[in-house]
């Protein structure tokens, strides 16, 4: 009996003293644990900093504070820049380069430059924290914890990205926009989400009304970007961040003169109120990759802006050469580098003239050459196919979302045609691609697709799609299902009509029907509806095909590649295959998400939701066609139509399931699917079918 007391007491001894070893050995992060910011800090860092400090009052329960002497006890988070923690042995050196680790009771959070300190704490939030990058936007606060363990020799080192530049292009966006300007929260969500990322370029404009008055400040999305740390550039038509919609501000305020007609004759003008903008950003101290090119105001070919521009293909691109290299030479001259950081994108007509050989890219060592998907199906377009690359940098614009045909209300692209579109342009240019971005459309509906590009840019030799979403799923859903989720993410990107075969070989789901076509191509067949017409191949002559301006493909409804003979039956056969795919996936997710506890509001939103939207949209197109092959029967026609209208309304209603804080009225702004619209256009078509 003694014996027995005398080894549990040896083993409560030896349990007692493992545990406090294991204690001495570890870091335990309490509420109210101080944040040291090194004085040399820039303002970006600090600004990191505010949201590492909500981010442990929200998960500790407790404010830190920030100091500015280190204590000689207890412990501490160190934020520091370089060499700025004077004990740092573990020095990084290269582009936005970053690492967390521990230094006895001190917890350091340390890059190699500012974005890689920047880096360093969200990284911080996420891994030690709990805190996910897209915490926000997925409606998952982070977890309340009353301490948080960290060994004691923790060490977490990023190297480099793989891709130097990684962009958003917030885009299109009716929801966005408004819902932003209900709050400075709602604002700084994107910006915070880009950098929890570690995405590190915007772009846009860089002005606003206000640039073109004392104190002549940038735009607030510029500014915003440059106070978070981001890089920005010029969207496709934005020469050196600039817009003609400013054209008259400039000559007014800045000038005191009336502005002079934007002409192409008047180049003296147009460089004026170009090197206007490049001081503005040099004087504002702006990070700026700088976009040369030459396009219309809005999104179309400056042959249709200005009044002055040549009716021919070859004399167009000869313009466009000589604005550029113009441009480039005044950049020079503005920056006094020979060299300046600069990107050309091959939009549309600039992609036609490049594949056509008539625009000529100016030999420039510093010149991204930013090739751009094809537009409205996205894949490697004609002028990367067939390039002579020559060792310069290469830049690739993809879109998760298009205005007119793509993805607006759900996504469709997935990370495996995403990775597809980046393997190819990397290969062809010899591995010499250093710029990225992504058409991020209203931000909210590509959350998944933009996660994946984001991981893909930052590591991109190890980069897998089929493990981003197995990875992305755990995250956000937890592992019980995390798997079946994952998998049923790959079965709702692979439930898209396909319309058209692809025609590159081995590249998948080239060709997709996604959301906004199914409103376009409802919009054709109620015309012809209201007016009592008729016609097999309903979708031809969409006013927006237009070969002349780049415009290709509205529908690519191609009745032979779905063993159809015209398109109506294309669309009845196609509409039908992806509604017995999504039925699966509805039920599927129903079972998830009624047994689901974690990521059960963002799975609703951005799975689940998704896949029954896109249910009710073909279901939607399969009626209204048989609708439209029902003329002769005007009582089964109304039929149809009325479950064409059930269906649209019950599209309305998924999306309102959607409209909850902190996105309440998310989807009331809509102004480019039209669902109010197509509703009453059915419910009067309708009305008066019951007459």
């Amino acid at each position: 009996m003694k014996k027995h007391n005398f080894l549990l007491l040896l083993q409560f001894l030896l349990v007692s003293f493992f545990n406090q070893t294991t204690i001495a050995q570890s870091i335990i992060i309490k509420g109210k644990i101080p944040i040291y910011i090194s004085p040399d800090e820039p303002a970006p860092v600090r600004r990191a900093a505010e949201d590492l400090q909500r981010d442990l009052n929200t998960v500790l329960g407790q404010p830190s504070a920030f100091i500015t002497k280190l204590p000689q006890k207890g412990p501490v988070i160190v934020i520091a820049t370089g060499d700025h923690y004077k004990e740092n042995k573990l020095l990084l050196k290269d582009w936005e380069a970053h690492q967390i680790y521990a230094d006895k009771e001190h917890i350091i959070l340390n890059g190699a430059d500012m974005r890689g300190t920047i880096y360093a704490i969200y990284s911080f939030s996420e891994l030690i924290l709990g805190v996910k990058p897209l915490w926000f936007w997925a409606s998952q606060p982070p977890v309340h914890k009353n301490q948080i363990t960290m060994a004691a020799n923790y060490k977490k080192v990023f190297n480099s990205p793989d891709i130097k530049y990684r962009a958003w292009l917030p885009n299109d966006t009716d929801f966005l926009t408004p819902w932003q300007k209900l709050s400075d929260s709602n604002y700084q969500a994107l910006f915070e989400a880009m950098l929890r990322l570690k995405l590190n370029t915007l772009e846009g404009i860089i002005t606003g009304k206000e640039s073109f008055t004392p104190p002549y400040s940038p735009g607030k999305d510029a500014a915003t970007g440059q106070q978070r740390g981001l890089i920005t550039t010029g969207h496709h038509l934005n020469i050196f961040g600039s817009t003609y919609a400013f054209w008259e501000d400039y000559w007014k305020e800045v000038r005191h003169l009336p502005a002079p007609e934007l002409t192409i004759a008047n180049r003296q003008a147009l460089k004026e109120f170009w090197g206007y903008h490049i001081d503005l950003a040099k004087r504002n101290n702006l990070e700026v990759v700088w976009l040369v090119g030459f396009r219309g105001n809005h999104d179309i070919p400056f042959w249709e802006f200005f009044p002055d521009a040549p009716k021919d293909d070859k004399s167009r691109a000869k313009i466009i050469e000589e604005m550029v290299q113009m441009q480039i030479e005044l950049l020079k001259e503005k920056t006094g580098d020979p060299h300046p950081p600069m990107r050309l994108t091959l939009y549309n007509e600039m992609s036609n003239l490049t594949a056509a050989g008539l625009f000529h890219i100016p030999d420039e060592p510093s010149l991204i050459i930013n090739f751009v998907a094809a537009r409205r199906d996205h894949f490697p377009a004609l002028d990367i196919r067939n390039y002579t690359f020559s060792g310069k940098p290469v830049g690739y614009y993809l879109n998760f979302q298009f205005t007119s045909t793509g993805s607006h209300l759900a996504q469709a692209e997935g990370p495996r045609k995403m990775e597809q579109n980046y393997r190819i342009v990397d290969s062809l240019s010899g591995h010499k691609l250093l710029f990225s971005v992504v058409n991020a459309g209203n931000i909210r509906e590509h959350l998944v697709e933009l996660s994946a590009n984001a991981d893909m840019m930052w590591n991109f030799k190890p980069f897998n799609s089929t493990s981003f979403l197995s990875t992305f799923s755990n995250n956000y859903y937890g592992s019980q299902y995390g798997a079946e989720i994952s998998q049923l993410y790959q079965d709702f990107f692979n439930s898209y009509w396909q319309q058209k075969k692809g025609d590159l070989p081995g590249f998948e789901r080239q060709y997709l029907f996604q959301d906004l076509r199914y409103a376009r191509a409802i919009e054709m067949l109620l015309n012809d509806l209201e007016k009592d017409k008729y016609s097999t191949n309903p979708l031809d002559n969409h006013p927006l095909d237009d070969p002349s301006k780049g415009s290709v493909g509205y529908f690519r409804v191609i009745p032979a590649d779905n063993d159809a003979e015209n398109q109506l039956e294309a669309m009845a056969k196609g509409t039908a295959s992806s509604i017995a795919k999504l039925e699966k996936i509805t039920t599927k997710s129903d079972q998830i998400y009624n047994k689901l506890e974690n990521g059960k509001v963002f799975f609703d939103d951005n799975l689940r939701g998704q896949a029954y939207l896109m249910l009710h949209l073909n279901r939607s197109l399969n009626y209204l066609v048989q609708a439209y092959q029902s003329k002769e029967d005007k009582e089964k026609k109304r039929d149809f139509v009325k479950q064409t209208l059930n269906e649209i309304h019950l599209a309305q209603e998924r999306l309102n399931t959607s409209n909850h804080a902190p996105f309440t009225d998310w989807y009331t702004n809509d102004a480019k699917f039209g669902m109010n619209l197509l509703e009453k256009r059915l419910s009067n078509l309708y009305n008066e079918l019951l007459k």
